[in-house]
């Protein structure tokens, strides 16, 4: 799979990563499926509920909310988005953990401290990465 957004998202992500600092930003990330490819064309902020500088939770009302907007808008939702405040964005034990239940699902996450970002989706047998791809 490859996972598609636009600069000015990605861009729009770290600033938020940044207001949120030191605890991890989140959010979800709404968009098509064509193809192989997920296409992001909305991005939510959403609050991380454990206020955590190594852990996320988005609100489940918050996540109701936004699942619920995309249906209606007849789009999906690709995935999640969370940000490592001191670390690199690699998949990390933790996020293993909240992973399990989102087979299919993309997870992308920045870093502040390299200022990368790289994406995982969750598969039945772990984790892969995958294919990024910023749009201008």
């Amino acid at each position: 799979m490859i996972l598609k957004i636009r600069k000015e998202h990605l861009e729009e992500i770290f600033k938020f990563a940044r207001e949120c600092y030191p605890i991890e930003a989140c959010g979800i990330l709404v968009g098509k499926v064509e193809a192989m490819e997920k296409i992001v064309s909305r991005v939510y902020h959403t609050k991380n509920v454990l206020a955590s500088p190594s852990a996320y939770r988005i609100d489940p009302i918050e996540m109701l909310k936004i699942f619920e907007e995309a249906e209606v808008s007849g789009l999906d939702v690709l995935g999640f988005y969370h940000s490592h405040p001191f670390w690199d964005s690699f998949w990390s034990e933790v996020d293993e953990e909240k992973g399990k239940l989102w087979v299919g699902y993309s997870y992308l996450i920045v870093s502040l401290t390299t200022g990368k970002a790289n994406s995982y989706v969750k598969c039945y047998k772990g984790v892969e990465r995958e294919e990024l791809v910023i749009l201008s």
